[in-house]
């Protein structure tokens, strides 16, 4: 046996597989009948054994019973009374002693004795118990505790049987025999023989040893026929799982996707003992070599240099025994010069020796895996670096209140001033401990709107430093979803954004403020304004603008850091009065804006309005800088545009600028003032209409005659623009020449105005009057406009006049302007043949120091000065001077608004040229201006020369 154990030992290790997951096919319920049905087949026999053995006892101690019970003679029995007094008949003396012999010589037999029934009762009359018994058994003894079995052979007649009964002396089997009177037959009394029971079945039980026996070789026999069955089924299923396996190996080995070889120590095996399946192809296509090609070289021939010290350092540890194998990723040469990448596994070849100097090498292709390992590699360089260079800290943390950390970059440190390993986890600070408390809520907020969304997250909020600094950063992250689409952790980035911040705080300023004054700015303020809108008001509100549009002379004359200065200054005086109530702002480069809230009454507004426009009169004479201050009450009852609000109260302050002496005018903006700007509205559409029309449209022009002095005749006219419109009726020049030169229509309809009075001069020439001139009064608009000088020779040439027939009227003020320039055109005019005239002399920038140095012909004196002629003293006036320092430089003179006679014989005095005015005629149409050179004189007189 222990021989066929080594050798069934012997097999399994040679063949582990073979049997593993063998499966012997029987039916269970087949089997399970076959067992159930021998079982009860044995339990049945011994069932029946033991009932025969039972009965066969039985009837023996039955008969033997009543052949005891015939030796007791019925008439002695018959005799006992079942009392006391029965000790004293000799009968019962020689019935108890046949008893004791009784049971001293009949071996099964433990007791006996004779009951008798008295009174319904069971008593007793003799037994076999032995004279001086510790507990005698008297005769009469009544038996309480009797089985109704007892009764029976005093009903029935027949001898009995009892089970097993239990009294005070043990547990027996008794055999009830009846004793029935010699005459009568009737049952007297019943002879009782007691068996021990533990005796009794002990004796059953020896007589069934033989029957278990055929029982239990039956189950024997069984259970071999069994074993014999299921060996048989066990070989036949192991032939059939090894005719599998070998199916399988060959399978396996040809198909599977690693490399496998059979070495013998550094070569390959060819041929061994178990065949020829030594290599795979799979092997040879790793490697890129046959079987052939395997013959001749070892593997260390093929492995790559750099990786054979190393192996063959772990082969030696294999060879001797020190390991049971090894694995390492190695590469080996193919013939054309290649490298593959393998992931090798050597392991003892299992055979049936102890030790085998074969082993077995298992090659997988981690080409791929190696490059794509190094792409990795790559990767997580590049991400380092990219993490390095990071302005801010990369992050994976849990979604909850702390936002614990599992992961943070080490830009933590330069971001945070903390460690990254102190915030790991919570260990020594919590990222929550490190944003400013009021972004907390809004930050956990975003990110619950977010989640649910899985969106890209973006805030921005303020964290505090190691050093207690505040720090603006920039988080972008998103969501991590396990496959329940629960939110798993957070990923991101925290940037720094300090700097940006820093900017957009001073694009803020620059976009709020005004950077040389510090006040804050139109859009601000615009800003301020649409907000109050939006909202219901109590208080009254006003906005002043302060228009300081005159500041562009200052900075023609002294330069343009000089009038930033005057601004500055400006700038620190108003803000004197600025409150909380009172808010100012610069809104242009030379306009301030009060925003006024909760003033009382217009009256008060309006005092205020003095206030400052003492305060700037005060600061601005002496640079001969004025202005003008609109006022706008906000009417809370209807909503406004910014914008329009804004514009109506600067259109209130350039009225301002346009009205009165003073060099600081308020006006406010009414109804009255709303209604003049619809009216220039008007005005400006009716100056489009003419200045793009072919025609002249409603523009005419009337002529306002000037007389000579020296010869007392007309010798010119000044072409005085008019417009006529059918809406607006005849619209007086001083209100259409501003808005004509502040919408620059002026140019065009400048030229229709010389062309006509062109067509005026060559109609007179027509009619005989060659000496008659006309002025035409030219913008500085005009004038300055490139090619003006041009355009006018060509209308001159178009027309055939001569330049020297037309007057050119400049007035004073234009000089204020660019005067070099200015100068510079008149003298081109001046060159071509024109007259140049300075109209208003004496209201505007010029001088008589400087009168000299202007490239004109002609000075006319301004009606200022005039006015008050009649009533001064001639003596006071300067009139004179003028003409008089007027002709030492060559100019002649024509006095303006000439009214009254004595104004006519004061000018003549004093060597005035020429004069115009009401008092020799008001400005007439062309027909009229006609009538009166005919009516002046003679076409002959009117020719001569002045």
């Amino acid at each position: 046996m222990a021989r066929r154990r080594n050798m069934v030992k012997g097999q399994n290790m040679r063949l582990p597989y073979h049997t593993a997951g063998v499966k012997i096919q029987r039916s269970p319920i087949c089997l399970g009948a076959l067992i159930v049905t021998v079982f009860f087949l044995g339990g049945l026999y011994l069932h029946f054994s033991w009932r025969r053995y039972t009965q066969d006892a039985s009837s023996q101690a039955m008969m033997v019973a009543q052949s005891l019970g015939s030796v007791l003679h019925s008439e002695h029995i018959a005799m006992f009374s079942g009392s006391m007094k029965d000790l004293e008949l000799p009968e019962y003396d020689q019935c108890k002693k046949s008893l004791i012999r009784l049971v001293e010589t009949t071996n099964p037999i433990h007791a006996a004795n004779v009951m008798g029934q008295r009174d319904g009762r069971l008593i007793l009359m003799v037994d076999s118990e032995a004279p001086g018994s510790a507990s005698p058994s008297l005769p009469g003894q009544v038996y309480d505790q009797t089985d109704d079995v007892f009764w029976e052979p005093f009903r029935s007649g027949e001898t009995i049987l009892t089970d097993p009964v239990t009294d005070r002396r043990g547990e027996w089997i008794s055999a009830l025999v009846p004793i029935k009177d010699a005459m009568s037959e009737a049952v007297i009394a019943v002879f009782r023989v007691d068996y021990s029971a533990a005796e009794w079945f002990s004796h059953l039980r020896a007589q069934m040893i033989p029957d278990l026996m055929i029982v239990l070789c039956a189950f024997g026999l069984l259970g071999a026929l069994l074993f014999i069955g299921d060996q048989r089924s066990l070989l036949k299923a192991l032939n059939r799982q090894l005719a599998f396996d070998e199916a399988l190996y060959h399978s396996v080995f040809d198909q599977v996707p690693v490399g496998i070889a059979i070495l013998n120590d550094k070569s390959f095996v060819h041929q061994s003992e178990f065949g020829s399946m030594t290599i795979n192809p799979m092997f040879e296509k790793i490697i890129g070599r046959t079987r052939q090609d395997l013959e001749n070289v070892n593997w260390t021939d093929i492995t790559h240099p750099e990786d054979l010290p190393a192996e063959l350092e772990q082969f030696e540890r294999f060879r001797s025994g020190d390991s049971s194998g090894y694995t390492m990723e190695k590469r080996f040469i193919r013939p054309d010069g290649s490298s593959v990448w393998t992931n090798m596994l050597i392991s003892p070849f299992l055979s049936g020796e102890e030790r085998s100097p074969l082993h077995i090498c298992l090659l997988e292709d981690i080409t791929v895996r190696r490059a794509s390992e190094e792409s990795f590699r790559e990767s997580e360089r590049s991400k380092s670096v990219l993490l390095s260079h990071l302005p801010g800290l990369a992050y994976r943390c849990h979604y909850d209140r702390q936002w614990t950390m599992q992961f943070i970059s080490d830009g933590c440190l330069e971001l945070t001033g903390y460690a990254p390993e102190s915030l790991l986890y919570n260990k020594e600070h919590s990222f929550n401990d490190l944003i400013v408390p009021e972004f907390r809520e809004a930050l956990w907020m975003e990110w619950a709107r977010i989640l649910p969304q899985r969106r890209p997250f973006r805030f921005e909020y303020e964290i505090y430093t190691a050093d207690h600094m505040r720090k603006w950063v920039l988080e972008l992250g998103q969501g991590i979803y396990n496959a329940h689409g629960e939110v798993e952790a957070l990923e991101g980035i925290i940037m720094d954004i300090s700097d940006r911040k820093e900017m957009e705080r001073r694009l803020r300023y620059i976009g709020e403020y005004d950077s040389w004054t510090g006040l804050r700015n139109r859009a601000y303020l615009e800003n301020l304004l649409s907000v109050d809108n939006n909202r219901p008001s109590i208080h009254k509100r006003a906005v002043v603008c302060i228009n300081l549009s005159s500041t562009q002379s200052v900075t023609t004359a002294f330069g343009f850091h000089y009038t930033l200065e005057l601004i500055k200054k400006t700038a620190s005086a108003l803000e004197e009065y600025s409150t909380d109530s009172c808010m100012l702002f610069k809104t242009y480069e030379n306009r301030f804006a009060y925003y006024i809230r909760g003033y009382g009454t217009q009256a008060e507004l309006l005092q205020f309005c003095e206030s400052v426009a003492g305060t700037l009169e005060h600061l601005l004479m002496p640079e001969r800088v004025g202005g003008g201050i609109g006022v706008l009450e906000i009417d809370d009852e209807h909503p406004y545009d910014v914008d329009q609000l804004l514009k109506k109260v600067l259109i209130a302050s350039e009225k301002a600028i346009n009205s009165g002496d003073r060099e600081f005018e308020i006006c406010i903006y009414d109804a009255m003032l709303e209604s003049q700007i619809d009216r220039e509205h008007q005005i400006n559409l009716e100056l489009s209409e003419i200045a793009l029309g072919e025609g002249n449209g409603g523009l005419f022009l009337q002529y306002q005659p000037i007389l000579d002095f020296q010869s007392d005749q007309i010798c010119g006219f000044e072409a005085l623009a008019r417009v006529r419109s059918d809406t607006l009726g005849l619209i007086p020049p001083l209100e259409f020449i501003p808005i004509a030169e502040k919408t620059r229509l002026i140019i065009p309809i400048g030229y229709k105005i010389i062309s006509q009075a062109l067509l005026f001069v060559r109609n007179l020439l027509v009619g005989g009057y060659e000496t008659v001139s006309v002025a035409v009064n030219i913008s500085i608009i005009q004038l300055l406009k490139d090619g003006f000088c041009d355009r006018l020779m060509e209308i001159v040439h178009e027309m055939q006049m001569d330049p020297s027939r037309v007057h050119l009227e400049i007035t004073e003020s234009v000089f204020a302007g660019d005067y070099e320039k200015i100068n510079r055109v008149l003298w081109q005019l001046k060159n071509a043949g024109f007259h140049i005239a300075i109209d208003d002399f004496g209201t505007g920038f010029s001088s008589l120091a400087r009168e000299g140095e202007l490239n004109v012909d002609c000075l006319k004196i301004d009606k200022h000065f005039l006015d008050h002629l009649p009533l001064a003293q001639p003596d006071q006036s300067i009139i004179g001077d003028i003409i008089s320092m007027a002709h030492k430089f060559g100019h002649s003179v024509v006095a303006e608004g000439v009214e009254h006679p004595l104004q006519k014989q004061y000018l003549k005095k004093c060597g005035c040229d020429k004069m115009q005015g009401y008092l020799l005629s008001k400005p007439l149409d062309e027909e009229s201006a006609v009538g009166l050179l005919q009516r002046q004189g003679s076409a002959g007189n009117s020719r001569s020369n002045p």
